[in-house]
């Protein structure tokens, strides 16, 4: 079974931070304007940032000519995004990398935070941290999440898109109501390794 064909937004409850993107939630849905995010849809011409702000990269020109899989979460360092996120793609990079898939991952950050979040999760070389600071790219995807009044100002919904040559081939969003859930699942990869190998 390959790496994207496990593609799907079962729940994984963390109860303890729940009620931060809860109420984050509540504001969002206060807003009507959002884009709908359709297969075939190209990634938008603006750009994310590795590693400082003079490296920029168009999005639109990530995955162009390869495949890949982006997911998005709340924040750098968010407990939900550090402990499970991260780790269940860590767990199966070589898997993915074997299938040819580069994995990403953006967040509205700066890329500084985003570079440390990288090396104090072990991801260097692993899994691309883009940082969307202004959150450009996330608007652009209709992704926006109003988080002003907890942590700030516009974060980005819990995602994940399979591309190919910059176009979206298939796009996951954790539903409004699941609170804190695993964007791909991955965890039973192994198990599922082992018996068909």
């Amino acid at each position: 079974m390959s790496a994207v064909s496990l593609l799907a937004p079962p729940v994984r409850r963390l109860k303890p931070f729940l009620p931060v993107i809860s109420n984050c939630l509540l504001l969002h849905r206060s807003s009507s304007s959002r884009k709908k995010l359709r297969v075939g849809d190209e990634l938008p011409n603006v750009n994310l940032y590795e590693g400082s702000p003079e490296n920029a990269i168009p999005a639109s020109q990530l995955y162009k000519g390869k495949r890949g899989v982006l997911f998005a979460v709340v924040g750098a360092f968010t407990p939900g995004c550090t402990q499970t996120h991260i780790p269940d793609y860590l767990s199966l990079h070589e898997k993915f990398k074997e299938e040819g898939y580069v994995i990403s991952c953006v967040s509205v950050n700066d890329p500084f935070v985003m570079k440390a979040w990288a090396q104090s999760t072990e991801a260097d070389g692993k899994i691309r941290m883009l940082a969307d600071p202004r959150g450009e790219f996330t608007k652009a995807l209709g992704m926006e999440l109003d988080c002003k009044q907890l942590l700030g100002g516009i974060r980005s919904h819990k995602y994940s898109l399979v591309v190919e040559d910059g176009k979206i081939q298939s796009i996951n969003v954790d539903p409004e109501h699941t609170g804190l859930a695993c964007l791909l699942c991955i965890k039973n990869m192994k198990a599922i390794d082992s018996s068909t190998g």
